[in-house]
């Protein structure tokens, strides 16, 4: 056996000994900053991650790191974007070490948010994605909206981070809509869903339950905020009683423009 295959053996054999979640763990390979830095999902992201690919899915993720070899060995067609080339040539290099077949993976150095309207459509083609990329705001929910738009009912969705207050928006509204499972919170830091169909295609945030306590006047002071709550609620049950009595609503007008024309002299 000449040097080149018995390269070839050893890596072939190293990585079927070691299943690829767990040797990414035992190895710790630094992917950032260089290769100073190691920055990796935690297990229960990454395995979330593996249980999710098949052969042949189409996949994505904005950043870059152990997970991309994760989608990788699952056999994915992966699309990886991060703005560091370096990071993208590290995974490789490793990939093509522990002997993943790295020629399904296409690297996209680019800001998500500039990268992703011109990549993806509204046709769901994506059976899989990962959402670990910027976590400042609004980055997690510009790539949410068009990671979404193109993932395919019964497709997984998976994120890290929900901790983040810039990112736990997008955990909350999908945790509460009903075109959406939580299949399980990873590692107290994640979470992995599944798209159960499309959301509506209309406007109806009126229906949402995020906004189930409209009006908020949160950003109000306290006193303030009595008077504007008061102040909307005297409006609702107005409207219930026109649409109750059209003569007591007319006669409620007429008391409000005589008490403004008293208050104008």
């Amino acid at each position: 056996m000449n040097g080149a295959m018995r390269e070839m053996s050893t890596t072939a054999t190293a990585n079927s000994d070691l299943e690829i979640v767990e040797r990414l763990l035992t190895e710790r390979p630094s992917f950032h900053l260089g290769g100073n830095a190691h920055w990796a999902s935690l297990p229960g992201t990454l395995c979330a991650i593996r249980d999710s690919v098949s052969p042949g899915d189409v996949t994505i993720e904005t950043g870059v790191g152990a997970s991309t070899v994760v989608f990788a060995a699952g056999g994915a067609r992966h699309t990886a974007i991060s703005p560091d080339p370096q990071e993208h040539e590290l995974v490789r290099d490793y990939c093509r070490r522990i002997g993943i077949d790295d020629d399904r993976i296409t690297f996209i150095a680019g800001s998500s948010e500039d990268v992703l309207p011109s990549l993806l459509t509204r046709n769901r083609t994506l059976d899989a994605a990962f959402i670990d990329g910027a976590h400042s705001f609004p980055f997690p929910e510009v790539d949410w909206c068009y990671i979404t738009r193109s993932l395919k009912p019964g497709g997984r969705l998976v994120m890290d981070d929900i901790t983040i207050p810039t990112v736990k928006p997008v955990f909350d509204h999908m945790s509460l809509e009903p075109n959406w499972r939580l299949d399980r919170v990873l590692d107290e830091r994640g979470a992995a869903f599944t798209l159960l169909q499309p959301p509506r295609p209309d406007d109806y945030w009126q229906d949402q339950r995020m906004n189930a306590h409209y009006p908020d006047f949160g950003f109000a002071a306290p006193a303030q905020r009595i008077r504007l709550a008061g102040a909307y609620r005297v409006q609702v049950l107005s409207r219930g009683v026109a649409r109750r009595s059209p003569t007591l609503a007319r006669a409620y007008k007429q008391v409000r423009a005589s008490r403004t024309a008293r208050t104008a002299r």
